[in-house]
């Protein structure tokens, strides 16, 4: 026998039983018998701006990545789907709704809409009074940007048998920027900010939640702090009620500011894909959503599926920045090592995309091209104009000229002349397409626009894709599997090219031969190269950004002096 509250009962300390072995219990009351599992709410906060991380524009900091899982998926992973959950919400609500209903269809949600999440006396102690009628029983309350592993403790996450707030070690140098703990054999003393060794980490359980409200709500406990012009409601005072709360050790991530949000990402770091700064991909609980900062780039996607030939991938519009679809069984094309399924590919695509037969003003058809190729590309590199990078004259051991008279060596117009209109899909590397169960080939996350057509674009810019996505796959450069150093006017660049890939290679060029313009397809793929380097900047380091662009420069110089590229 052991004592805890039972929910359904008064709120006298009830007995239950444990029965079973090492993790599984079935708890029972002993005066209703209710099943005491899960015997709690999760209630997480997630109303504040969050401005203090900056990591995806636009995107609230409940849906920040780590490993392609939003913060707030990775706090929902440690719970059974038993647990009913209900999220304060304020800033950017729709995008938290939009995304959790439609990822977790099968989890009960009680959204609360904040009314004050960003004023003075906005802050967690009054986001979680907000939600106060809706937790009339033992709960536990998390912040959004607070992401915990499981703690050496029978009941946390499972059942709420007493009051437990969470702690983790921090060093002395570093306390003042949190809420500290004091304690005393292993129960909670006081609350308080200065200099300290552990950190209150914004997660407690609560069992006797009446005395809690009650405290929460008493103004004479002190509910404000005024740190850093900060005039913030707290929820620390809640648990000057409470009879006792025990100090609950936690390992602790912290994803609230930009810096320790990206210390987070290099353990949390296992991506399929790599985010960036204006959009952001999530595979979750067999979902795919796809997010941009450009509500436009969104919608335009949703648009073009009925121009993708023979695609049968269905998404779904669940807010005006993200879209939706369906978790597909299948094997990334790039991840295949049978070069028979790469050529039955190819085939499918020169007969499901490269149609020359499209209505399309010549003009306009140029302009376009224009925008993608020239303009696009010497807007993208004007900022890496006369940097130390450019001013480099060696790329292993050949001699490169700066990015701006490279440009100017290639004949814009008569490459014009020689492209072709078709559909298109605009990001047709091979991460992109997947390979099914079912043996059918797959598109996914296809650009919005050609230029300014949704519906035209030119058949050699997906070809250059498929080219560009071969030396440099995304899963070698995820692990790194790329080098790049420089001093003064010289610079070394290597890569690994996966053996399948390697293959794959020489199957396109032969494809390519017999049916395109080769050199155009090489000259397309190294512009590729130059236009994402500037796109990636902050990602590991800069040093993917760096190596890309010399990796383009000494590509083009190759090229503009005819010799083998690759």
């Amino acid at each position: 026998m052991r004592t805890t509250y039972c929910p359904k009962c008064d709120d006298k300390v009830r007995y239950y039983t444990d029965f079973g072995a090492k993790n599984s219990w079935l708890r029972i009351c002993t005066d209703c018998e209710t099943d005491l599992n899960y015997n709690f709410k999760l209630c997480i906060i997630a109303a504040g701006k969050g401005t203090r991380n900056k990591g995806v524009n636009g995107l609230h900091k409940a849906l920040l990545p780590l490993e392609n899982k939003p913060v707030i998926s990775h706090i929902l992973d440690n719970y059974d789907d038993r647990v009913e959950v209900v999220i304060a919400v304020g800033y950017e609500s729709e995008q938290i709704k939009s995304y959790l209903l439609n990822v977790y269809p099968n989890k009960k949600f009680t959204f609360v809409d904040v009314d004050n999440f960003d004023g003075p006396g906005a802050g967690p102690g009054y986001s979680l009074l907000s939600c106060k009628s809706e937790l009339q029983q033992p709960f536990i309350y998390t912040a959004v940007d607070t992401i915990v592993t499981k703690p050496n403790y029978e009941d946390a996450f499972v059942f709420v048998s007493e009051n437990w707030i969470g702690a983790s070690d921090v060093r002395v140098q570093e306390s003042s920027n949190y809420c500290l703990i004091k304690s005393k054999d292993g129960f909670l003393e006081d609350l308080y900010y200065g200099k300290g060794t552990s950190a209150y980490i914004g997660l407690a359980g609560v069992a006797e939640y009446d005395k809690f409200w009650t405290s929460l709500e008493n103004k004479e406990n002190g509910h404000f702090i005024h740190k850093d012009d900060l005039h913030e409601y707290q929820a620390d005072s809640g648990f000057r009620g409470l009879s006792q709360v025990k100090v609950v050790n936690f390992e602790w991530f912290d994803t609230g500011n930009t810096k320790s949000y990206n210390e987070v990402r290099k353990v949390f770091n296992k991506e399929v894909v790599a985010n960036k700064s204006d959009e952001a991909l999530f595979i979750d609980n067999k979902k795919v959503v796809k997010y941009f900062s450009d509500k436009n780039k969104s919608k335009v996607r949703v648009e073009r599926l009925k121009y993708m030939n023979d695609n049968p991938l269905e998404i779904e519009a669940i807010h005006e920045n993200m879209y939706s679809y369906d978790f597909i069984d299948g094997d990334l094309l790039s991840e295949i090592n049978d070069v028979k399924v790469f050529e039955s590919f190819l085939e499918w695509y020169k007969s499901a995309l490269d149609t020359s037969q499209i209505e399309t003003s010549d003009s306009n058809f140029k302009k376009d091209c224009d925008l993608m190729y020239g303009q696009k590309t010497l807007s993208r590199l004007n900022k890496m104009e006369n940097t130390t990078l450019d001013k480099i004259s060696n790329i292993n051991g050949t001699q490169v000229e700066p990015i701006k008279n490279l440009l100017e060596g290639i004949n814009w117009n008569d490459l014009y002349t020689k492209l072709k209109p078709s559909k298109f899909h605009g990001d047709l590397q091979l991460e992109n397409i997947i390979y099914s169960k079912d043996n059918e080939f797959i598109l996914i996350d296809w650009r919005q626009t050609f230029g300014r057509s949704k519906k035209v674009g030119d058949l050699y810019y997906d070809l250059g894709k498929i080219w560009h996505s071969l030396p440099i796959n995304g899963k070698s450069v995820l692990n790194e599997m790329y080098s790049v150093s420089y001093d003064k006017n010289q610079a070394n660049i290597n890569f690994y090219f996966k053996n399948n890939l390697l293959e794959f290679y020489k199957s396109f060029e032969k494809f390519s031969k017999e049916n395109y313009d080769w050199d155009i397809i090489c000259l397309i793929g190294i512009l590729h190269y130059l236009n994402i380097c500037t796109l990636y900047d902050n990602f590991q380091g800069g040093r993917y950004g760096e190596f890309l662009f010399l990796l383009g420069k000494l590509m083009l110089t190759k090229y503009l002096k005819g010799e083998e590229v690759i």
